[in-house]
């Protein structure tokens, strides 16, 4: 949406030309959500209105005032939508064929996740990634385990050549739930990690294969050796490639594993069922049923550009995702709404946000605090 067509939208709210939805919506959001405008304005004081929208959404948004392109758009038709652009998008919500009803939910805050693993060593011995200093952590026989400033492990390999102490010797890179990491390996690929998954790899490739098992999801640069294949092993199927970039999600509690490729060439295989994936396509791998389709590369790659992705998803769904990234628990008090969700928004924000948007659309939810430390929040459903 550009700049005309929202300052429309406010011209005609200032005239009073909005339909009944269209005001309540904008009010709402602007006026009582954002908590930072005054809604005594006469409705003839449109640049101050503009001015308080902008500073006020920008504030509740956490961002600074770049003037990049904040934005309104409310369209009531066959389906209700809410499109609020934060720089180049950070809210965008579209709710299929539900009437807009208002909301209060009062919300205890989520944060959201960050760099957060733990490696296992080949001995056991466990090292928290994210609480230690940058530098040299481990070495085993030749091979040095460096973290750097921005977050990331590497495995130096450079001085093993002709190692043979460590070979068939495993490592272990967990995220919790809340957490996501990167690792470049021993072979030099590039590895992703999603939250609440780990990759099990050799300390040292040898022999013919490069073999690697996935929990969850990730996403791989794979350093091309035509001479090794590389293989990830998660949920009963196998991804089989030389050198090439795609995000594998497997996830046990997700209906199916899904491996999307951005480029080169993949082969999947489950039981005794193979299929060959193409740049832009998604594998979908279901009770040893494989399937290929074109795949929507911005949704698959969301998680790891930064934001939530969702595409016609139920409220179930949408709230697995949150439960991995905040780290809460998520129970249904009843009956769920036939709702679903179209649109984004950065992962780098409270939960209370995206439960604000969700709120509208005849989803609500109650949020108890942790009884204990050791307990979580917990988001329940209603």
């Amino acid at each position: 949406m550009n700049r005309e067509e929202a300052q429309d939208l406010l011209k005609r709210y200032a005239n009073n030309q909005c339909t009944p939805e269209e005001k309540i919506l904008v009010e709402r959001w602007y006026l009582k959500e954002s908590g930072e405008l005054d809604s005594g304005h006469g409705n003839n004081d449109l640049s101050q209105r503009e001015k308080e929208i902008w500073l006020g959404t920008l504030k509740k948004a956490g961002l600074p005032d770049e003037r990049g392109g904040i934005w309104l758009y409310v369209k009531i038709a066959s389906a209700a939508v809410i499109l609020l652009f934060v720089g180049f998008g950070g809210y965008f919500f579209t709710v299929k064929n539900e009437p807009v009803v208002q909301r209060a939910v009062k919300v205890t805050d989520a944060l959201p996740g960050g760099k957060k693993a733990v490696l296992t060593l080949s001995d056991g011995s466990r090292i928290i990634l994210d609480d230690i200093s940058n530098g040299t952590l481990a070495k085993q026989g030749n091979i040095t385990i460096n973290k750097t400033s921005d977050g990331q492990l590497i495995y130096d390999a450079s001085g093993a050549a002709g190692e043979k102490n460590f070979e068939g010797t495993y490592n272990t890179i967990s995220t919790p739930r809340g957490g996501e990491y990167q690792v470049i390996l021993p072979d030099g690929s590039k590895v992703w990690l999603n939250s609440a998954s780990s990759i099990r790899f050799p300390t040292m490739f040898s022999g013919g294969q490069r073999d690697v098992t996935l929990t969850g999801e990730a996403y791989f640069e794979v350093a091309r050796n035509p001479a090794r294949p590389f293989n990830v092993s998660a949920n009963n199927m196998k991804v089989s490639v030389l050198g090439t970039h795609f995000n594998l999600m497997a996830y046990e509690d997700e209906a199916s594993v899904k491996a999307t490729l951005l480029e080169g060439s993949i082969r999947v295989s489950s039981g005794t069922s193979s299929a060959l994936v193409k740049p832009g396509e998604q594998a979908h791998i279901s009770a040893k049923n494989i399937s290929v389709s074109q795949a929507d590369l911005e949704e698959a790659m969301a998680w790891k550009n930064g934001y939530f992705y969702f595409k016609n998803t139920d409220i179930k769904s949408v709230m697995r995702q949150l439960s991995r990234w905040y780290d809460v628990e998520v129970e249904y008090g009843g009956d769920l709404p036939a709702t679903v969700f179209s649109g984004k928004m950065y992962r780098n924000v409270n939960a209370s946000k995206l439960l604000d948007i969700l709120s509208y659309f005849k989803v609500n939810f109650r949020v108890e605090e942790p009884s204990s430390p050791s307990e979580k929040i917990k988001i329940v459903v209603l």
